[in-house]
């Protein structure tokens, strides 16, 4: 299972700017996405949405201080507007 998990952040990783479908690669890996979303949970110690959230924001604000347009940075980490990738950014 740990090497499950290790591929599902593998996956996050080279993901990061799309939709990333858990129940996919948990059928693909043979198993449910209660269970890996629990395991998961259980060893990172925080929900796999939140880990998701998280590292979307930290490589978004990389990218912002790097010099890429705000707006064009927002739009690629899924927000609909600068404004609300700066409430999410903030939170």
């Amino acid at each position: 299972m740990i090497a499950d998990l290790n591929a599902l952040v593998d996956v996050i990783e080279a993901r990061l700017r799309d939709e990333i479908d858990i129940a996919a690669f948990a059928r693909e890996h043979g198993t449910t996405e209660y269970h890996l979303r629990r395991m998961f949970s259980s060893l990172a110690g925080m929900p796999l949405s939140e880990y998701i959230r998280r590292r979307r924001m930290t490589v978004a604000a990389a990218s912002v201080v790097a010099g890429e347009p705000y707006l064009d940075v927002a739009v690629g980490y899924g927000y609909g507007s600068a404004e609300a990738f700066g409430r999410a950014f903030h939170a």
